[in-house]
């Protein structure tokens, strides 16, 4: 499961963050550049306006016409929206960041661990998503606490 990707943060996260289900722990990988500016962000996806997939059919079936042309309208839409992401990603010109740990990869062995470091590479500038720390912390406070409960009942 990843934390967060160098495409968060609409491409503008410093780093990749994931529990290695190779190796074991939780793997941080920094990265050695960025885009000099952010991209023009794809259109959030839209709702499902009503719609239900049906198998006989193989597609999705909506309760009324003018729903599934409002749906068939916001895919265009956000597929529009997504390519100039994507050319966006092509043409805008990346420039190293310049920080200590540019292009290393860590891994720690909790997720504690792996909040610090995330926090450490933070303070020194690199880009980290809050949800990332936050998630790994609560990752830890549950370990922790299964632990704790694991204590009293021995």
């Amino acid at each position: 499961m990843s934390y967060c990707r160098f495409s968060s943060l609409n491409w503008m996260c410093d780093v990749y963050v994931y529990e290695d289900a190779t190796f074991g722990g939780w793997t941080t990988h920094v990265a050695g550049n960025r885009l000099i500016l952010a991209p023009i962000p794809t259109l959030p996806v839209m709702p499902p306006f009503g719609g239900t997939w049906d198998r006989e059919a193989r597609r999705i079936v909506y309760p009324s016409r003018w729903r599934e042309r409002l749906a068939r309208a916001c895919t265009h839409l956000w597929l529009a929206s997504h390519r100039l992401t994507l050319w966006c990603l092509d043409v805008i010109p990346r420039r190293p960041i310049g920080l200590k740990h540019d292009g290393e990869s860590f891994s720690d062995g909790s997720p504690g661990d792996c909040a610090d470091r995330l926090l450490r590479l933070r303070a020194i500038g690199y880009r980290v998503p809050d949800s990332a720390i936050a998630a790994l912390q609560a990752e830890q406070r549950a370990i922790d606490a299964q632990v704790d409960s694991h204590a009293d009942q021995a």
